[in-house]
């Protein structure tokens, strides 16, 4: 019975694939997109073309902090892949950062990322210049983060308990 659950931890390719095709496609899609959006600005700059309409409506910087937001979710479906494979497949060699050796790793790792997308999708609505609520937007988004922040905090100070009593039952047994 014990073979036949060592074999099945290879099932969790089908999402490591996934999500690897997934980012590849973030990655790409708008890197392609970021380099078109860069070459028709400059040409529109140098008079070479004339502005598409919707180019004049939105700042460049928005487009550019979308594509930013793009990359960032392209990198936690990447980062949860590499985290996949390492936890259930084989240790791969990956900076330190990126070493993955618990599901607590990845999900702290993920939570970062996550932080980031929110503030990064904050900032746009806030170049953008939209009639929305800013204060209630701001709060809407601060909100997870915070509970993100509390969770992985409260998490990290129970597995240092754990460890903490378990060097302490091992050193009463050792002597």
């Amino acid at each position: 019975m014990s073979r036949f659950f060592v074999a099945t931890r290879y099932l969790i390719i089908i999402p490591i694939i996934g999500l690897g095709l997934a980012a590849a496609a973030f990655f790409l899609f708008g890197g392609i997109n970021l380099i078109i959006l860069l070459f028709e600005s400059v040409a529109v700059g140098l008079g070479l073309m004339e502005a598409e309409a919707h180019a004049e409506e939105i700042p460049i910087i928005i487009e550019v902090v979308e594509h930013v937001h793009q990359f960032l979710i392209g990198t936690v479906l990447y980062i949860t892949a590499i985290g996949f494979y390492q936890l259930f497949i084989k240790e791969i060699e990956f900076p330190g950062w990126l070493k993955i050796d618990s599901t607590e790793e990845l999900e702290t790792a993920l939570v970062g990322v996550t932080v980031v997308v929110l503030a990064v999708n904050f900032l746009a609505q806030v170049f953008a210049g939209e009639n929305i609520n800013i204060l209630a937007q701001g709060a809407g988004i601060a909100m997870p983060i915070a509970a993100l922040g509390i969770f992985i905090g409260l998490r990290a100070w129970a597995s240092r308990q754990d460890r903490e009593i378990a060097e302490s039952e091992r050193r009463q047994s050792s002597r």
